[in-house]
C-alpha cells in the first residue's frame, strides 16, 4: 500500500514538475530582455549615459555566459542555484539600484545557470524526443521575451524600473525548490551523439561557429536591449509606444521559430541560412533609416523574422560536426559573450559619437560579417549532415 502511495506521489511531483519548468523558463525569458525593455525609464531615473547602461548590459549578459560554463553534472543543483542567484541578484537591484552593478552580475549569473540547466535536464529527461521536449521550452522562453515590455510598459506606470526587479526576485524564489518535485535521473550529463573530430580540426570548428555564434547572439541582443531607448529617440516616442518595438521585434522572433520547420520543407538548410542572413541586413538596414513609428515597428519585424532561423541552423551545423566533443559548451558561453560586448559596444559607440543610430551599425557590422564568414566556409567546405533535426533553438 505504502508503495503505492509513494508511486502516486512520484506521478504528481513529476505532472507539475513539467509545468513549472516551462513557468520558470518564461521567467527567465522575461529576466533577459528586462534590462533592454526598461532601459529608457533607467537611464532617466539613475542619470545614465549610454555607455553606462552599455555596461550594466555587458555585465548581465557577461555573467549570464559564464554561468553556462559552470553547469557540468549536477543539473538540479545548478537549477537551484540559478534561481537563487537570481533572485538575489533581482533583490540586490532592487535595493542598490543605482549602484547595483555587482548586483547585474548575480542576476545574469543565475540566468545562465537556470537557463542551461532546465535545457540539459529536458533533454535528459525526454531523450528519444529531444528536439520536440527542447522546441516546446524555447517557445516558452520566448513567450516570457515576447511579453516582459508590454508588462514592463503597464508595470512602470505606477512603479520605478528598480521595483520590476524586486517583483523579477519575488516571483524566481519558489522556482529555486523545483529540485524538491524531481526525480534523479536528470542529474548527470549525457553525452550528445555525433561525431567528435579531434585534434587542429575540432579546435578549428568550435572557433568557426563558437565566433558565428558569437556574432548571432550580438545582434539579436543587441537589436532587442537597444531598441526601446532608439524608438523613442528616433519617433519622440513614449515610453509605452517605444516597448511595442520591442514587443514586435520578441514576437517576430518568435514566429520565425515556429515557421523555421515549414520553411524548411521548401528549401535547404544551407540556403535558408543565407537568405536569413541577407534578410538580416536588409532589417538593421530598415531601422537604421527609421524616421517613423511605422518604419521602426516594419524594422523590428524584419529584423525579429529574419533572426529567427539562424541560431537552430547553426547549432544543427554544429552538433553535425562536433556533437560529441567535451568542449563542445564553450560555444554556447561564447555565444552568449556576443550579447555582452556588442550591446556594451553599441553604447560605447553611440556616447562618443552623440548617436544611437550609428551605434546600431555595430549589430549592422556583426551581420556582414557572418556573411563574410558565410562566404569562407562555402570555398572552405566540410562534411556535414544534409537534415537538420530539431535543437535547442533557444538561450543557454
Amino acid at each position: 500500500m505504502s508503495q503505492v502511495k509513494h508511486s502516486a506521489a512520484k506521478s504528481l511531483r513529476l505532472r507539475l514538475l513539467e509545468p513549472l519548468l516551462h513557468l520558470g523558463f518564461a521567467l527567465t525569458g522575461v529576466g533577459t530582455v528586462l534590462l533592454g525593455s526598461i532601459l529608457p525609464r533607467l537611464s532617466t531615473q539613475w542619470h545614465l549615459r549610454d555607455k553606462d547602461a552599455g555596461l550594466l548590459l555587458l555585465v548581465q549578459f557577461a555573467m549570464s555566459a559564464s554561468g553556462a560554463l559552470l553547469v557540468r553534472r549536477n543539473f538540479w543543483k545548478t537549477l537551484a542555484c540559478g534561481y537563487g542567484l537570481m533572485s538575489g541578484g533581482a533583490f540586490a537591484i532592487f535595493l542598490l539600484q543605482q549602484r547595483s552593478l555587482p548586483a547585474f552580475g548575480v542576476f545574469g549569473l543565475g540566468l545562465g545557470l537556470a537557463m542551461t540547466s532546465t535545457n540539459m535536464l529536458t533533454g535528459r529527461r525526454y531523450p528519444k524526443r529531444m528536439g520536440a521536449a527542447l522546441a516546446l521550452l524555447n517557445f516558452s522562453w520566448s513567450t516570457g521575451s515576447v511579453a516582459c515590455p508590454l508588462l514592463a510598459a503597464q508595470f512602470l506606470r505606477h512603479a520605478t524600473g528598480s521595483t520590476a526587479f524586486g517583483l523579477i526576485g519575488l516571483i524566481a524564489l519558489p522556482f529555486a525548490f523545483l529540485p524538491l518535485l524531481g526525480d534523479r535521473e536528470g542529474l548527470h550529463a549525457s553525452a550528445v551523439p555525433g561525431p567528435a573530430p579531434a585534434g587542429m580540426k575540432e579546435a578549428t570548428t568550435i572557433a568557426y561557429f563558437a565566433f558565428l555564434a558569437f556574432l548571432y547572439v550580438g545582434i539579436e541582443a543587441t537589436v532587442g536591449n537597444w531598441m526601446s531607448t532608439y524608438a523613442s529617440r528616433t519617433t519622440a516616442w513614449t515610453f509605452a509606444g517605444s516597448t511595442l518595438a520591442v514587443a514586435v521585434f520578441w514576437a517576430a522572433l518568435l514566429l520565425g521559430r515556429a515557421l523555421t520547420p515549414v520553411m524548411l520543407t521548401r528549401m535547404p538548410e544551407q540556403r535558408l541560412y543565407r537568405v536569413s542572413v541577407f534578410a538580416t541586413i536588409a532589417g538593421v538596414l530598415v531601422l537604421l533609416s527609421a524616421h517613423t513609428p511605422l518604419t521602426i515597428l516594419l524594422g523590428a519585424a524584419v529584423t525579429g523574422l529574419s533572426l529567427a532561423p539562424l541560431f537552430p541552423l547553426i547549432l544543427a551545423l554544429f552538433l553535425a560536426e562536433i556533437g560529441g566533443s567535451n568542449n563542445a559548451g564553450w560555444v554556447f558561453a561564447v555565444a552568449g559573450m556576443g550579447g555582452a560586448v556588442l550591446s556594451w559596444l553599441t553604447g560605447i559607440v553611440s556616447s562618443d559619437t552623440g548617436s544611437l543610430r550609428i551605434g546600431l551599425m555595430v549589430p549592422g557590422s556583426a551581420a556582414l560579417l557572418m556573411l563574410l564568414m558565410m562566404g569562407w566556409r562555402r570555398a572552405n567546405p566540410t562534411p556535414s549532415v544534409n537534415v537538420l533535426q530539431p535543437t535547442m533553438g533557444g538561450k543557454v
